[in-house]
């Protein structure tokens, strides 16, 4: 139904809606009637007619509160909405008294308790959202409701519920939440078949009649184990030892080598990575250098090198601060492991910090909910989940355990929040050192407070001993640009200026003084002398005679500790003494703070005893501040931490209310702390959380019966290695996600990897071993037509390899790759990793051009490497269990226009031509360093072509493997 329809209970709430854009037909007979209607409303003038209506009558409704529910608050709560807001109707007067979720909208009488006053005032919540109505329209709703809120709508408001009502037993028949069943594969394999996984799958291929494709050359799957496993190619002697012994016990034994090497745990840990939202900064509005995240990186590459078991790893990254520890390295590992939880971008400069720790909580949810479950528990916030069995009871739940939990603590500067650190163990060694050092930086500081105090009391006395005129700098005159500064003491005065030692011949200062009486006169400068002072300062002195130009070095002074002398002059008391101070061809700071006239024959002499002592006083001083330096530059290193969360104090653990439309100041019951209903059998509240509760939420993450993580887990492990997941929607196993192509297949892999201590290697040595593994990619058109998207597994999938993967074999290649690990790359970076100003440090970030693993290059959010962008790099804003996969002619152009990518052509060009003499060889040992295969005779002719006649050019071949480097076969596995 329009507007207008709506509108057209009484003529004068259509007077008050804007104009229809539907035409209004009027019979040709009702003309001039109509004429004669119209004509007298705007004689008589609406709006002076409404205005005398009083609020409490039908027609101040009529007029100038119905056509505003109308037009601005029926689209979203109305009988007629798609959708009821809030659970709130506002099309009668039953309904508005009533109310929503939030309660009764209007308090007849009382404007001020009505929820629909504040929210139309963008002050409980902002209604409509659209934008803020006038505040004249605001003072007519006042008026009405303090009147008494008369409405002539009398429509029976129809009930409606406060949350929609989640059947949980019903959603625990949706597959995903019915227990992990442990199922035998099919009583009869195949010929070819190397264990339960291939019998599961031949089950599915020969209900549809599918023949599943042969393996794939030795080269290719060579190719394809090596990259799968480590994220690098086959070196040249692997590749010789495999393709003369290409046999099944040897093809066991270079796989056992692959999951030892230390490439394997650094390739699996960035999958990781990728669904831990890993990043080394962080972003948004306040890009913060995170400069301790790589200690998580660090952990993820130990835990999978050592084949650490994936339950442990769960339970240690939600809960790791709170888990016992026998040793040091397992405490230290315990904490790093849960800055999975602070690693998300967070919007530190939010003012409104309740709302910032709620989306810090939501962040935290979502991300353990896909990470771990495969649901998407953030939808859940602001109603009951649309599609899966979530009740918003549920997610508050859990909210009650993260925000029983520190993640932000403090401020790094005004407004803008900082992340919980944690210290880290040690060696007593290392403590001993910090506390010996604590123990004489105190006494240090304590001598240099003393003589500093020492110090000053010498200049006190020295300065009461100045004589003749003093002219300080805030009384000279001033051309240029001159900086005010009080940083190195003494001074005259309040402070000096300097010239910043910029714009060298526009700034000089003038000081001018009436001398008492004629005669000769001392002229002194006053400054503090350093080796950044400029050390041929000119100086003028305009005298009886002339003026005489001096130069001054600032680097020293003549009289300690500030003066200097620059000579005797004589002046005339009838004009003005002037000394002026350039910076005219001066290289250094040029400081100006005070300058003396000293009548020669009449001042009075410093006491030589009142100089001497400061001088003294002066380098005791300096002398313990030298010892400071010494002490600070040989401090130990300060005890680690780690960005990790901890539990509140006892007194601040609590449960969390729900908040009505995710809105942090509308807040409903208040839920206990819990897990989610539909994935556990009987109450998941907790009796008594043992602090926050994170520990119980590790423990039911990690229980074997738990239908959800052993199954998405296993699910992304095969998609890594067979290209899709049994679930293609690896982050969604909801009823929005797809469903599984093998169910009992997951299930029996998930099954036996529980069985086998949650160990990720022995899952990938089965998937890996399996014939379905080695299958060949090759096109079959009677199978395509069959099973068009290859769910059944009857080819393997050709995939694009990830960018780290892409760079790292580049960079492999050419034969730079260092091996060695990095431990902290932006330990360079002060607290932001980037701003506006001169101060930022964005342009050091170390790039791909670092010969080190793509793992260790720092991920810095709003500053990633365009060559790895456009190879889809996983978003560090997001959780990314599957990465998007593009295959563009960008792609290319980006990687053939990289001057890093040309330069590591370059060399690998000159290696190639330094290590074979015969362009054969050369040809081949290109082929086997880049596509891991020898070339083909149609590879072979067409280098012929290319190189026409000069198979010796170092241009040629380095524009040749530049061009292999940019090629689809080099970014994708066959």
């Amino acid at each position: 139904m329009s507007l207008f329809i709506r509108s057209t209970r009484s003529w004068s709430a259509a007077s008050r809606l804007p104009n229809s854009s539907q035409p209004l037909w009027v019979a040709p007979a009702a003309c001039l009637g109509l004429f004669l209607i119209v004509a007298g409303v705007f004689l008589i003038s609406p709006e002076s007619a409404q205005a005398n209506d009083p609020p409490g009558s039908v027609e101040f409704f009529e007029n100038r509160i119905r056509p505003v529910l109308v037009n601005h608050c029926y689209e979203c709560h109305s009988a007629e909405a798609d959708e009821i807001g809030g659970s709130l109707l506002l099309d009668s007067s039953d309904a508005m008294i009533i109310g929503g979720d939030s309660g009764p909208a209007i308090q007849p009488g009382d404007a001020a308790a009505s929820t629909l006053v504040s929210a139309i005032r963008y002050e409980s919540s902002e209604m409509p959202p659209a934008g803020r109505l006038s505040d004249e329209v605001i003072e007519d709703f006042e008026a009405w409701i303090k009147a008494g809120a008369k409405d002539p709508r009398k429509t029976k408001a129809a009930p409606v519920t406060m949350r929609s009502t989640i059947d949980l037993d019903e959603g625990r028949q949706f597959w995903a939440f019915r227990p992990v069943q442990s199922s035998l594969p099919p009583p009869h394999p195949f010929d070819g078949s190397r264990g339960a996984i291939d019998q599961f799958l031949y089950q599915s291929l020969s209900d549809v009649d599918v023949v599943p494709n042969g393996f794939a050359d030795d080269a290719t799957r060579l190719r394809r184990l090596a990259f799968d496993l480590t994220g690098l190619p086959p070196s040249l002697e692997l590749q010789r030892r495999w393709l003369s012994n290409p046999s099944w016990a040897n093809w066991t034994r270079i796989v056992d080598s692959m999951l030892a090497s230390p490439a394997f745990a650094q390739h699996w840990a960035r999958h990781w990575m990728d669904v831990a939202r890993y990043a080394d900064s962080n972003g948004s509005d306040f890009n913060a250098t995170f400069h301790e995240a790589w200690r998580y990186r660090d952990y993820l590459i130990r835990s999978f090198a050592t084949d650490r078991p994936i339950d442990e790893m769960i339970r240690q990254q939600v809960a790791g601060d709170l888990l016992p520890a026998m040793t040091d390295q397992q405490r230290y590992d315990n904490v790093v492991a849960s800055t999975f939880l602070m690693l998300g971008t967070k919007m530190l400069s939010e003012r409104d910090k309740p709302k910032l720790e709620l989306d810090v909580v939501d962040d935290q949810i979502d991300t353990v909910g896909r990470a771990f479950l495969g649901l998407t528990l953030g939808c859940a916030r602001c109603h009951d989940h649309k599609f899966d069995p979530v009740p918003m009871d549920d997610y508050y739940a859990l909210a009650g355990i993260f925000k029983s939990t520190v993640t932000l603590k403090g401020e790094s500067q005004e407004y803008v929040s900082t992340w919980n650190r944690v210290s880290l163990p040690t060696s007593a060694e290392h403590r001993d050192a910090i506390q010996e050092f604590q123990s004489s930086l105190q006494s240090i500081e304590a001598k240099i407070k003393s003589a500093d105090a020492q110090w000053k009391q010498a200049q006190d006395r020295l300065s009461g001993n100045q004589a003749g005129v003093v002219i300080d700098d805030s009384q000279a005159t001033k051309v240029g640009t001159w900086k005010a500064s009080q940083y190195t003491q003494p001074f005259v005065g309040v402070g000096y200026v300097h010239d910043d030692n910029s714009m060298k011949g526009t700034a000089e200062i003038r000081f001018e003084a009436r001398l008492p009486d004629d005669g000769v006169y001392e002229v002194r400068v006053s400054y503090t002398p350093s080796s950044s002072r400029a050390a041929k300062i000119p100086v003028t002195i305009e005298t009886a005679h002339g003026s005489r130009t001096v130069r001054l070095d600032q680097r020293k002074v003549t009289i300690a500790p500030m003066w200097s002398s620059l000579g005797e002059f004589e002046f005339k008391s009838s004009s003005p003494a002037v000394v002026t101070i350039s910076n005219e061809g001066t290289s250094g700071y040029v400081i100006a703070d005070a300058v003396q006239f000293l009548d020669v024959d009449h001042a009075p002499k410093i006491d030589p005893n009142v100089v001497a002592a400061a001088e003294s006083a002066k380098a005791h001083l300096d002398g313990l501040r030298a010892e400071m330096k010494v002490l600070q530059a040989n401090r130990p290193l300060p005890i680690p931490q780690a960005m990790a969360p901890s539990d509140r104090p006892t007194a601040e653990l609590t449960d969390s209310p729900v908040h009505i439309r995710g809105e942090v100041r509308n807040l409903g019951p208040v839920v206990p702390r819990g897990f989610l209903r539909v994935c556990s059998s009987g109450d998941a509240a907790m009796e008594e959380p043992q602090g926050s509760g994170r520990l119980e939420l590790a423990d039911w993450l990690t229980d074997p019966d738990h239908p959800l993580v052993a199954r998405v887990f296993v699910n992304r492990v095969w998609m890594h290695l067979m290209g899709q997941g049994i679930v293609r929607t690896v982050d969604n196993f909801g009823q929005r996600g797809e469903r599984p192509s093998h169910p009992e297949l997951l299930d029996a892999m998930a099954v036996d990897f529980m069985r086998d201590g949650w160990q990720l290697k022995p899952l990938i040595r089965d998937i890996v071993h399996s014939a379905a593994y080695q299958r060949s990619s090759q096109y079959d058109a009677d199978a395509v037509q069959r099973d068009p998207e290859n769910r059944l597994w009857w080819r393997m999938h050709r995939r694009r390899l990830p960018a780290e993967a892409i760079r790292d074999a580049m960079v492999s290649a050419a034969g730079l790759l260092n091996h060695t690990p990095t431990v902290n790359l932006m330990a360079g970076h002060k607290v932001l990793v980037s701003n506006n100003n001169s101060n930022s440090t964005a342009g050091k970030i170390d790039g791909i051009q670092v010969p080190r693993r793509s793992v260790f290059l720092p991920i810095v959010r709003g500053y990633l490497p365009p060559e790895m962008t456009a190879l889809d790099m996983a978003d560090p804003d997001l959780l990314v269990g599957r990465r998007p996969t593009t295959n563009v002619p960008g792609q290319a152009l980006v990687l053939i226009n990289s001057p890093t990518v040309n330069e590591w052509a370059r060399t690998a060009a000159d290696n190639v031509c330094q290590q074979e003499a015969s362009f054969e060889d050369r040809l081949h040992r290109v082929y086997q360093l880049c596509l891991q295969r020898e070339p083909s005779a149609e590879d072979e002719q067409m280098a012929r072509d290319f190189f026409a006649g000069h198979p010796d050019s170092a241009s040629r071949w380095h524009a040749y493997i530049a061009a292999i480097f940019a090629a689809t076969e080099f970014r994708f596995l066959d």
